[in-house]
């Protein structure tokens, strides 16, 4: 392989999977396994003063080459990258996986139609689940709760329920529910205890309503200039990273509930002394019915009709559901 450089900006700094899967692969073990033929630096995103939002706008304009972004972090027009994780879509990690897997291609084809960005992979923050500063018992109980969410879905959901969804970058909701302006909080169990929400939430409700898929991503043009050979070998190296995310998505929910509520095994995180309140088999049927009858409604009445029949033929297919403008 030709000498290669390459520049990447990746996720949050003081998450593992920036931790321990970004930064490593790009840091070492490309170096390393090419023989210092291909070499990176990769800085996290929130380390460059962005919140992530910027990330889409900045590859494709070419002044990010490789960059990793929450898909729910695009613009209000990339409602493709949402078909990936509608609110209540995928109940556990191993459906969640299953549906990034035949949805993929559909987003590649979108990402670089749209913005001149090929998609070299999709992986998931773990379950994201409620933080609440005062006792719920269902999903119902959020009826005029503000609740912070990380997507329009989420936030659709919320507000089927009766609640009040605040959109804002996951950075902002720890100062956002100190100063009062929230009352709960939808993010992942372990990125929530790292971002200290046990410190001012008290409640803890463990119904996934997604996962918050980040994509990983390159400028068009600036792949097309590799070597076919570089091509090859950061592809199997990131199949590989992946992978491994995949693979403790499942465990790192676990230990990040865990971690909140001060029960073993927590080692990844921080013990916190919230509540931990049961999920209710009512809940999981009301999640799915708000799902069929408002996310996947609203969502589809956003997209075109090639949008509606591309994830119909792939996710719906997959899941038993049909979205329908």
């Amino acid at each position: 392989m030709p000498r290669t450089h390459l520049k990447v900006v990746g996720s949050w700094d003081f998450l593992s999977q920036f931790r321990n899967y970004e930064e490593p692969f790009w840091s070492k073990s490309v170096p390393e396994k090419s023989a210092g033929q291909v070499t990176a630096e990769i800085t996290a995103f929130n380390k460059l003063g962005l919140k992530g939002t910027e990330i889409i706008r900045l590859m494709k304009l070419g002044a990010v080459d490789f960059g990793t972004m929450v898909l729910a972090y695009g613009t209000d027009s990339d409602v493709e990258g949402e078909g990936a994780d509608l609110a209540g879509l995928s109940p556990d990690v191993t459906t969640a996986r299953a549906v990034v897997k035949v949805y993929t291609p559909v987003l590649d084809q979108f990402f670089q139609k749209a913005h001149g960005i090929k998609v070299l992979g999709v992986w998931p923050y773990p379950a994201q689940i409620l933080f609440c500063k005062s006792r719920l018992s269902s999903i119902a109980d959020l009826k005029g709760r503000k609740v912070r969410v990380g997507t329009r879905p989420v936030g659709e959901l919320v507000e089927a329920l009766g609640g009040v969804s605040v959109n804002i970058p996951f950075g902002e909701a720890y100062a956002a529910i100190r100063d009062g302006a929230i009352d709960c909080a939808v993010t992942g169990a372990l990125p929530g205890n790292a971002a200290k929400l046990p410190e001012i939430t008290q409640y803890l409700y463990v119904l996934p309503m997604g996962w918050s898929m980040a994509m990983q991503g390159v400028n068009q043009q600036t792949w097309d200039r590799l070597d076919p050979a570089v091509q090859r070998y950061l592809m199997a190296g990131l199949d590989e990273m992946n992978s491994a995310i995949w693979s403790v998505a499942a465990s790192e929910t676990e230990e990040g509930i865990n971690c909140n509520t001060g029960h073993d095994p927590c080692t990844r995180g921080i013990r916190g002394k919230m509540t931990l309140i049961p999920v209710s088999e009512s809940d999981r049927k009301l999640l799915r019915k708000v799902l069929s009858e408002v996310v996947i409604r609203r969502w589809a009445q956003r997209c075109s009709n090639e949008c509606v029949d591309n994830w119909n033929r792939t996710v719906g297919k997959l899941v038993g559901l049909t979205a329908r403008r």
